[in-house]
């Protein structure tokens, strides 16, 4: 089976070498060349062109920023991906934009699968990723082993594919929110002179005890940015696409709308290059 990876940042390398290490054929393009040097090194094949990298390729992965590059690539592959074959595509994008790219696949006698992950670059590295999953069953059973060697687990929900990144998008707010409480947790704590470090363990030990409190805990008290990290600017894209699905279902996300409005005050004062964890040292300027 040839596997063909398009996008190679910090979450798609590590995905792409271990799609490599299983023994699948990789040919792999970004639009950045540099960046397909350590797929080559692994043994994969670098192609200058996307279109001759899809072409024989039994399925697709994107792994792209937004929802204008995956729309994008999907329309200048099509053209060329063989009948039957499958586009997973495993970026965090809207319901709305995956269903008109797995309708205009069908179209073309292709499939689209929505394959979004959990998971910072670590937990890919390590093959740690949890895969949220949907499309159609036929198509799924072909992707099986492929995403096995990226993932700890497959979660499946259901025939249709814009599903998984639905639930993408509502694991993403739920850890921005946890981000906010930490944050202001921490701040509130370092004022009343409570050791961070023994909150956390306490946090942890009791009754929050979940892997998201762990890890953006200690990545909040340590208070740097992280070069391979959650930058703030796709946070607050990702947010915003959270509120535009809960909006298309006439629910709305409160919470949502505060941390909003910090990204955004980040974003204009520092770029939003950071990673998303440094909205403790935001709200301690503005706050404190």
């Amino acid at each position: 089976m040839i596997i063909a990876f398009i996008g190679l940042g910090n979450m798609g390398i590590p995905m792409a070498k271990n799609i490599v290490k299983a023994g699948f054929a990789l040919h792999a393009y970004n639009r950045s060349p540099e960046k397909m040097k350590d797929i080559v090194l692994a043994g994969g094949k670098a192609f200058t062109s996307l279109e001759e990298a899809v072409e024989d390729a039994d399925v697709v992965i994107t792994m792209l920023s937004d929802d204008a590059a995956v729309t994008e690539v999907t329309g200048k592959i099509i053209p060329v991906m063989k009948k039957g074959s499958i586009h997973l595509s495993m970026s965090t994008i809207g319901a709305v934009t995956s269903s008109a790219l797995a309708k205009t696949m069908e179209e073309h006698q292709l499939y689209y699968i929505g394959a979004p992950v959990m998971g910072r670059p670590p937990a890919a590295e390590a093959k740690q990723l949890f895969v949220l999953l949907s499309g159609k069953a036929e198509a799924k059973v072909k992707v099986q082993s492929v995403l096995e060697a990226m993932s700890q687990r497959i979660f499946d929900y259901g025939d249709d594919p814009a599903s998984a990144h639905t639930v993408k998008l509502m694991m993403n707010y739920m850890i921005f929110v946890v981000t906010e409480m930490l944050s202001e947790v921490m701040l509130m704590a370092e004022k009343s002179g409570i050791d961070k470090q023994m909150l956390l363990d306490t946090m942890t030990s009791t009754i929050f005890g979940s892997p998201v409190v762990k890890i953006y805990g200690g990545l909040v008290i340590q208070e740097k940015d992280n070069p391979n990290g959650f930058k703030t600017t796709l946070a607050s894209k990702d947010l915003h696409l959270a509120q535009e699905a809960a909006s298309q279902n006439n629910v709305t996300l409160p919470l949502g709308e505060v941390i909003q409005k910090h990204f955004k005050e980040i974003i204009a004062q520092q770029g939003g290059d950071k990673d998303v964890t440094l909205l403790v040292s935001f709200l301690r300027e503005k706050f404190l």
